[in-house]
């Protein structure tokens, strides 16, 4: 996020060095005898903390509007509050009043400005919820789960990555997907049965869960192909994910002879779940067309 607010942090430190020369240049030192040791505290401290709120700030938030309100807002306090600090060590001129104001006024500008700021949060805060509530709703309907592996189907999969994809490109954040295939089921299954190749499924849906953390999604998009959404991810994340995962599918053994399994990761680029799952299987395809490191048993 620092990096979104490069030029806002620049400005500030020119604000407020522009400040401390003029105050410089006006007034003259006072003497230590002078100074009120229990006034320099209480505003070190309101300062320090008005600091805290533009780290908040810069360090959570991605550039926008709301976040342009807040900051400078904030700003204009920690300006008023810096200029506050000052006079406890400079004492001005009686005849010229231009550091009394610039001490005074940038203080109820910003809280007017924060406070704008703020209630955009607040509205942008309850559009994200809304989203978030639907897509609880969508956890909570269980029709939307393959009986088999206890995991989401094809639809849940379709509505919840579209859900991902406007959450993460509102919030620019990464978004990436693992894409598991199994190679030559059907031989599996007509070499084992059909239940050995029920019982290898829901093996490898429970380690799937298992393996991955609570905030990603595991999907079963097809008979013998599963995809796992990682939010907040970037792909050389999803890269360490994959070979951790890797390590721990070849331990999945239930037969002499296991099927194959393909793993792939990529980073969701799209506007629509649609392109993004079109993308995700033409991975899959490229990485068997290249002959993949395959996943053997051990």
């Amino acid at each position: 996020m620092w990096r979104q607010h490069q030029y806002k942090m620049l400005f500030s430190l020119l604000l407020l060095l522009s400040g401390m020369l003029l105050a410089i240049d006006i007034g003259s030192a006072k003497p230590g005898n002078e100074f009120d040791w229990l006034d320099i505290l209480g505003e070190g401290t309101t300062l320090l903390v008005a600091c805290g709120w533009l780290g908040l700030i810069i360090s959570s938030r991605p550039a926008g509007r709301v976040t342009e309100w807040l900051y400078y807002g904030s700003l204009l306090l920690v300006y008023s509050y810096f200029l506050d600090l000052l006079d406890e060590f400079i004492r001005y001129p009686d005849h010229i009043r231009l550091m009394s104001w610039l001490e005074s006024l940038p203080a109820p500008v910003g809280m007017l400005v924060l406070t704008y700021g703020l209630i955009g949060w607040h509205r942008e805060q309850r559009a994200i919820n809304r989203q978030l509530r639907g897509r609880e709703l969508f956890l909570r309907d269980h029709q939307l789960i393959d009986p088999l592996t206890q995991l989401y189907g094809i639809e849940y999969l379709q509505a919840v990555l579209q859900r991902e994809i406007e959450l993460h490109q509102s919030q620019r954040k990464a978004l990436s997907i693992l894409v598991l295939d199994i190679d030559n089921f059907a031989a599996f299954n007509r070499l084992h049965g059909m239940a050995s190749g029920d019982a290898y499924l829901s093996q490898l849906s429970e380690l799937l869960s298992n393996q991955l953390r609570h905030s990603d999604v595991v999907c079963r998009y097809a008979g013998d192909r599963f995809i796992a959404l990682l939010p907040n991810t970037a792909l050389a994340q999803a890269n360490i994910m994959a070979q951790h995962l890797r390590q721990q599918l070849s331990q999945l053994a239930i037969a002499k002879q296991q099927p194959q399994l393909t793993l792939v990761e990529i980073a969701v680029q799209h506007n629509s779940a649609q392109s993004a799952l079109h993308a995700a299987d033409q991975a899959m395809a490229l990485a068997k067309k290249a002959t993949a490191v395959k996943l053997q048993p051990v």
